[in-house]
């Protein structure tokens, strides 16, 4: 089943009109580009019997937040990284490692994907238009949906991302405060990983400042530093026993992403935009005097370019 994710559910209405669909701006209606133009043709596939550690090393390898799994050549369902956090100790889900695994890293790592994927897919057609496509994306919460082409087959996915690149040409000169989620999701910098892991889970983000007392910035625990964690085998060299319990109380502080964007509140979108294609990043940060003021996303740039 797939996870609750507060943050979308608040995002979802924000971006509805008051017949329950979301409102896209009649540009993007009007001449709409054929989905193989967005689609994200190299992503991470499992089979439902591949490892949990063999996923998220290609989750890692590819930096996608996603894996699609797939069973005969058929779509079989959706491995998100809230699932693997969930799984791994911010949520319900981590009981499976401490009660049939005894907390041992190696076995636990070894459960089959399709334990912990969903199978209430949110899927398109090739043939489907981009409005139906934002539409699902609103609707289920999901950043990546799957695309199938002729005979079902998997063609790609298209990606929170892949509609910013495709209209990044729009963003025009906004400042930064405008778009910005203000109500940023923090963490002390004394967290833990398992802090950091469960303060995903609950709230429904996939990035967390770590900051001071003061609001100042130390680092960001992102879903890419938790996947390169697990996926180049990090989690083993401080698992010394085996146990995971040893791998969640690091400070989370070892896992921050070494590249962080970091504007004023006045930088234009157009100008921060091209950095983060630049780093290949997909959020960057806004303080003003050093103190964290909001944060920005590819899913608040999507909304800008093709919202109302």
């Amino acid at each position: 089943m797939k996870l609750p994710n507060p943050r979308r559910m608040y995002e979802r209405t924000r971006w509805v009109r008051s017949d329950g669909k979301p409102s896209f701006r009649t540009s993007i209606r009007g001449r709409e580009p054929e989905l193989r133009s967005l689609l994200v043709s190299e992503l991470p596939v499992a089979s439902p019997q591949t490892p949990l550690l063999r996923c998220v090393e290609e989750m890692h390898r590819l930096r996608f937040r996603a894996a699609v799994v797939v069973k005969a050549g058929e779509l079989f369902g959706i491995l998100a990284f809230h699932d693997i956090a969930d799984y791994l100790g911010g949520g319900e889900r981590h009981k499976i490692v401490a009660e049939r695994y005894g907390g041992n890293v190696y076995k636990a790592l070894s459960i089959p994907v399709q334990e912990l994927a969903s199978r209430d897919i949110v899927y398109a057609d090739i043939t489907d238009t981009l409005g139906e496509v934002l539409e699902s994306m609103v609707a289920s919460g999901f950043g990546v949906i799957p695309v199938l082409g002729p005979e079902g087959r998997l063609a790609g996915a298209v990606t929170e991302g892949s509609v910013v690149r495709f209209y990044s040409g729009r963003v025009g000169r906004r400042p930064a405060s405008d778009l910005m989620t203000r109500n940023v999701i923090a963490a002390g910098e004394g967290s833990s990983l398992r802090d950091v892991l469960r303060l995903m889970v609950s709230t429904g983000v996939r990035r967390v400042p770590l900051i001071t007392d003061d609001r100042r910035l130390r680092g960001v625990v992102t879903w890419r530093g938790v996947l390169e964690f697990v996926g180049s085998h990090g989690i083993f060299s401080v698992s010394r026993s085996g146990g995971i319990d040893e791998a969640l109380e690091i400070e989370a502080l070892r896992l921050v992403d070494r590249d962080v964007i970091v504007v004023e509140p006045t930088t234009p979108l157009e100008s921060l935009l091209k950095v983060m294609f630049e780093r290949d990043l997909d959020y960057a940060l806004v303080a003003e005097g050093g103190v964290l003021q909001g944060i920005l996303t590819e899913r608040d740039v999507m909304f800008a370019v093709v919202g109302p």
